[in-house]
């Protein structure tokens, strides 16, 4: 296993693993990003190429590549390893007593599969009638074949017998969700039969699952099906096709979010490559989160029909809760109710409709206009109706007063009156407020007790120049200190600084912590633009706060000791000892 580690890690750059999720900035010798663990504002999630490691200081989260691959992805190590080493090209070897988890048998069951419906859609009688729908439907095949579309036979069990024959188990493939079991009998049936399919992938590009469009079956079927959930497949946190949309909405800084496959596909072929799907399935706070590694900017661009334009508000709302930019892309032309129509019709025209995009209220704005009456009380009442929830949300007291201008212009009306209306009115997206707090995730990392914040800043202080404290150091009591913290500053009195790097490691690996490595990236980080004589200063009032608290620990100890004897001689010995913390206190405090 450790062999299998270190070719990972020889192959892959830390920084190269985490900008497939997060967009990163410079910071001096390391790389900074907004936290994807925790909401903030401002990066405290830090990268060090040199330590191949990373650690947020708001979170207190951090590792190794591996560990932000089980955290992000939300897996267990032996995944993160697979995953890691598909993208390093490195063949995992294992002792041939050690058996392969269930998640890497479904993964190999779903890549199989995968192949099985690629072969069909181009070798068999209906699948190239399938193919050639298609690309009537305006897909090229480069297009199909970049996103691995296939097609499942009509047969009850063509897939079942084939996933059989290549030594899978039933069991296995029920559990991948490729297959049903019979009621009342034995054996299993194909989920996926007579459909045109589209294999979902995770981030990595491992096929974890599929949609089924119905095709040359009955049609009175639904339109479309979804492999359900499953180990490895968890519909609330797959966006489709993001594992080859996320470059492109890194670098656009934007995403654009679309309802169905079909519409992912076609946007994507038309040059709009920063774009997903929900692919059948209802927009989630997760899947928002997710969006959020790459981009605070979302347009929508769900269906035109009453449904599409129920989840475009739901979603707008979700959106406009976790705090996100939100536009939508709006199709001008009636005769086309999605993205794919669209693109089936102006081709690359779809760019423009995109760049063109408004802003939430704007968009609600000129749809509250269509059919307004001007001389009506109800139609006034219905415009404030219409884009209240979306103007309460508005954090910029100058971007609301523009609202309110706008609409007290357009209904010929008070701006005080309009605004009395938008703080009274009946809030439809309110619900969405609280379904965005993201679930409690257990940490690699424990963050210190606030008690240690000391000798965590002391710790970092001193590392950023051991020689320069040298002399310092040998008058610092261990009691003032949490036994790591001491441990390491008694270590690091007698390395020779160049030899550093060796000393971490050693630390880590003796330790199984990387609380030393943090340690480092915050000195790093916090230090950087501390001269000589400033780093001295700090460590002066350092060392003056760690004494004072320790005193002070010492006198609250001795007071509760006092409270628990009754016994003369040794109330009048704690007395005697406090008076003497009492008297080194006030000299500590004078300096």
């Amino acid at each position: 296993m450790e062999d299998n580690i270190s070719k990972i890690k020889d192959k892959l750059d830390i920084v190269d693993v985490i900008s497939g999720y997060l967009k990163l900035a410079k910071s001096g010798i390391n790389y900074k990003a907004r936290c994807p663990f925790h909401n903030e504002k401002t990066p405290s999630f830090f990268i060090s190429p040199e330590r191949q490691i990373w650690h947020c200081f708001g979170c207190a989260k951090g590792g190794d590549m591996f560990e932000f691959i089980q955290e992000i992805e939300g897996v267990e190590f032996r995944e993160a390893l697979q995953t890691l080493a598909q993208r390093a090209g490195v063949k995992l070897e294992y002792s041939s007593d050690l058996p392969r988890d269930d998640k890497t048998v479904l993964y190999e069951i779903c890549e199989t599969a995968a192949r099985f419906f690629e072969k069909q859609l181009y070798q068999s009688n209906v699948g190239k009638r399938a193919l050639e729908y298609l690309k009537d439907r305006g897909l090229n095949e480069e297009t199909m074949k970049e996103f691995r579309l296939g097609f499942a036979p009509s047969e009850w069990e063509s897939l079942a017998v084939f996933l059989r024959d290549c030594g899978y188990k039933e069991d296995k493939i029920i559990d991948a969700g490729l297959a049903i079991k019979r009621d009342g009998a034995n054996g299993i049936y194909d989920r996926f039969r007579s459909r045109i399919i589209f294999p979902i992938s995770d981030l990595n590009g491992q096929v974890i699952g599929f949609t089924g469009r119905v095709f040359g079956g009955d049609e009175k079927e639904a339109k479309y099906i979804n492999t359900p959930q499953t180990a490895i497949y968890d519909k609330s946190r797959i966006l489709y096709g993001l594992n080859k949309a996320k470059t492109e909405i890194r670098r656009e800084d934007k995403c654009i979010m679309v309802e169905g496959n079909m519409d992912a596909l076609m946007s994507y072929q038309a040059g709009v490559k920063n774009v997903v799907a929900t692919s059948g399935t209802a927009l989630t706070p997760s899947h928002l989160r997710i969006i959020q590694r790459y981009t605070p900017n979302l347009g929508f661009c769900f269906d035109t029909d009453q449904a599409g334009a129920m989840a475009t508000r739901r979603g707008i709302g979700l959106a406009l809760a976790d705090g996100l930019n939100v536009k939508v892309v709006e199709i001008g032309d009636k005769e086309c109710k999605d993205p794919a129509d669209y693109v089936r019709k102006y081709g690359s025209s779809w760019l423009d409709i995109v760049s063109k995009a408004k802003p939430v209220i704007e968009f609600y704005f000129d749809k509250a206009k269509t059919g307004f009456n001007p001389n009506s009380a109800e139609s006034k009442k219905t415009v404030i109706a219409i884009l209240a929830p979306f103007v309460k949300r508005l954090t910029s007291q100058v971007e609301r007063s523009h609202w309110i201008t706008q609409l007290a212009f357009f209904l010929r009306a008070k701006e005080d009156a309009i605004e009395a209306d938008i703080n009274a009115a009946k809030d439809d997206l309110e619900i969405y407020n609280n379904q965005n707090q993201p679930a409690p995730k257990v940490e690699i990392v424990t963050a210190s007790s606030p008690s240690d914040i000391l000798s965590e800043t002391l710790l970092s202080l001193i590392m950023k120049n051991p020689d320069l404290f040298k002399n310092e150091l040998k008058n610092i009591s261990s009691d003032w200190l949490d036994e790591y913290t001491a441990e390491a500053i008694a270590k690091l009195m007698e390395i020779d600084p160049n030899n550093l790097g060796e000393f971490l490691k050693e630390f880590r690996e003796k330790d199984q912590s990387y609380k030393l490595e943090f340690a480092y990236l915050r000195s790093q980080e916090l230090w950087k633009d501390f001269e000589d004589e400033d780093l001295k200063l700090q460590f002066a009032g350092l060392i003056k706060k760690t004494e004072e608290r320790y005193l002070k620990n010492k006198l609250e100890n001795i007071e509760l000791d006092m409270k628990a004897t009754n016994e003369k001689d040794k109330k009048m010995t704690l007395v005697a000892e406090a008076n003497k913390i009492l008297s080194r206190l006030g000299e500590v405090q004078k300096i």
